[in-house]
């Protein structure tokens, strides 16, 4: 009887977890690659005299809620599947914001080469460079293709 009951509640949370948002898979070293990428990013802002941002928790949650949600669709968008844009996905997560900056990325595996991706395209680059961003947050999910997907959230509140 107790392993048809666990039996039973392992199925009940696999029917209701995706609706609860506990779908999405992380990497096991994300705490890592995110600590990663905020490094690397304040190194670039500090090589053009630029202030470092900082970690900002409403704004990881956005940017981890948005990484999700392509990893989930396999898509790379910044544009989630309900349609939300950046500004109301910082809204939803609590960021009331005066500027506002994403970069979303797939395929790459490590914090260099999504770094490296990132500045070697003229408009992340200028997110990462932005002179308003005082604030950052870091999502990254895996996919069900086996990708990891990236989101970055600058913005100034």
């Amino acid at each position: 009887m107790p392993r048809l009951s666990l039996t039973l509640a392992a199925l009940c949370l696999g029917m209701v977890a995706p609706s609860l948002g506990l779908a999405c898979q992380l990497p096991a070293n994300a705490a890592t690659l995110r600590a990663e990428v905020i490094t690397l990013t304040n190194l670039q802002r500090s090589n053009k005299r630029l202030r470092p941002v900082s970690g900002d928790p409403a704004l990881a949650n956005a940017a981890q809620a948005h990484a999700c949600d392509n990893a989930e669709n396999r898509r790379m968008s910044h544009s989630g599947s309900d349609g939300s844009t950046l500004p109301i996905r910082m809204k939803r997560a609590g960021y009331a914001y005066r500027e506002a900056f994403e970069n979303v990325a797939a395929g790459f595996f490590d914090a260099p080469s999504v770094m490296s991706g990132w500045m070697g395209s003229k408009g992340h680059r200028r997110n990462i460079l932005a002179r308003g961003a005082e604030d950052i947050g870091i999502g990254i999910a895996v996919g069900g293709d086996g990708q990891l997907y990236w989101t970055m959230n600058l913005g100034r509140d």
